[in-house]
């Protein structure tokens, strides 16, 4: 018994089951949003194929639904706090369902690319829209300091675990719409994505149910339980101006409009959050390289392997991933946040360099496996680490700030993706972000390694 509650402390499982009904709804629009967008991110270029869609005019088409989610963002991230998070994120939601069912219904190039502009659509898998900033700026609002790493672990590993099921699930669907019901590809295609705008109007139905708890009106009481003096401290920032200490950063102390173009923060903590967004940024535009579309299209085309085979190839390296994030809680406790980030992404992007090295689909699969058991084990301290440098009520801002600069630096990845994968040398991709992110990791270790154990706003 003791052993079982040492791993449930290790792993956060105590701090979820207490979270409350908005973590838990976070966490499972989370859930079915990623399953949504795992399941695209195995179809999405394979589907712009057999419409008769060059590799680079994909690309381009990857782009521009990237420059669609970084205007939809940096509006969302304006207005979020404003006309408050529920608001935000059913309209999202039901962005998002409008999305899929129109990319279901049309055929037309031009219509799909304004609807994917216009809409929400992840190009590879990965968050998209303005959800994350809200709900990482929500949980930090509704979960003590100490306790912040349990939940975006759990956060990360959930919904790491769907987008996995996602892959699993489409792959085995589309072919059971091609064998058991006799459509064609297209057609089974366009029946997934069907499904997908099922599962958004089933996000949206959820944002419905959110308390006024998540608003950034909110101001939690102290208790036992939760931290008292991180309640006073932040009392203190947003009613009498800064807290002055040796191991914290100052506020301006100004009255906060409904938006505004960029958070207005101290110098200290603005310097930071520029150097921040620039290594995102670096490690978002390498990510940009290798999507998880192109990953498949690239997997299917070198080893010729069916829908079912790809879906469950994903499908275990997604929960390798997500299994290894809820591990990045115990990490993040004793190492830090910053330390925590580099020792586990960097044999990440190691790895990724190697990827397109094998001949065969059993050493391939194995260099992703490995990459996949540390890739996202730094995606749970990137949140922590922000959230404690950040005060609480500029959190909504600097997230969708960050969110919108990776959004930024990922717009030009896909095109030279398809660009290079049409040339027949798509293996280029993986060298490039492999070595892009080394140097991300090298960065942020030698920038913010004095803030590992900086005190929490």
């Amino acid at each position: 018994m003791g052993s079982l509650q040492f791993i449930a402390d290790e792993v956060g499982l105590k701090t979820l089951v207490n979270g409350g009904l908005d973590v838990y709804l976070i966490i499972f629009m989370r859930m079915v949003r990623l399953l949504s967008f795992g399941a695209t991110s195995l179809i999405l270029v394979i589907f712009l194929k057999e419409l008769g869609i060059d590799e680079a005019t994909i690309g381009y088409f990857m782009t521009l639904a990237f420059f669609g989610d970084l205007i939809k963002s940096f509006l969302f991230s304006l207005i979020a706090d404003g006309l408050g998070r529920k608001f935000t994120l059913t309209l999202s939601s039901a962005l998002m369902a409008l999305t899929c069912f129109g990319i279901a219904y049309f055929d037309n190039f031009y219509v799909l690319a304004a609807v994917a502009a216009l809409g929400i659509l992840t190009p590879g898998g990965g968050e998209v829209g303005p959800f994350r900033s809200i709900e990482q700026s929500a949980i930090a609002s509704l979960v003590p300091h100490d306790e912040r790493s349990d939940i975006y672990a759990w956060y990360t590993f959930l919904g790491t675990f769907s987008s996995a099921l996602g892959s699993f699930v489409c792959g085995s669907f589309v072919d059971l719409l091609q064998a058991q019901w006799h459509l064609t590809a297209l057609q089974a295609y366009k029946g997934a994505f069907t499904a997908f705008g099922v599962l958004s109007v089933i996000c949206l139905l959820s944002c419905l149910f959110l308390t006024p708890r998540m608003e950034v009106t909110h101001k939690p009481k102290p208790s036992a339980e939760q931290a008292a003096g991180e309640a006073a401290a932040t009392s203190a920032e947003t009613q009498d101006g800064p807290v002055e200490s040796n191991e914290t950063l100052e506020l301006i102390p100004k009255a906060k409009p409904k938006w505004r173009l960029f958070p207005e923060l101290s110098k200290d903590i603005l310097s930071i959050v520029l150097k921040l967004s620039f290594l995102f940024g670096l490690d978002a535009f390498a990510s940009s390289l290798v999507q998880g579309s192109w990953l498949t299209y690239y997997i299917k085309h070198k080893f010729d392997v069916s829908s079912t085979t790809l879906g469950t190839i994903f499908f275990i390296t997604f929960f390798i991933a997500g299994f290894a994030s809820l591990l990045s809680t115990s990490f993040t406790k004793r190492l830090g946040p910053v330390v925590t980030m580099v020792v586990t992404h960097l044999p990440a992007s190691a790895m990724l360099i190697l990827l397109p090295l094998p001949k065969s689909l059993s050493v391939t699969l194995a260099i992703m496996l490995i990459r996949a058991s540390t890739q996202s084990m730094d995606v749970a301290p990137k949140h922590v680490f922000l959230a404690t440098l950040v005060p609480a009520d500029y959190r909504t801002a600097v997230f969708g700030w960050t969110n919108i600069v990776k959004t930024m630096a990922q717009m030009f990845g896909p095109s030279i993706a398809g660009y290079l994968t049409g040339e027949g040398v798509q293996w280029i991709t993986f060298i490039m972000a492999g070595s892009l992110k080394v140097l991300y990791d090298v960065g942020i270790l030698a920038t913010f390694l004095s803030y590992n154990r900086h005190k929490a706003h």
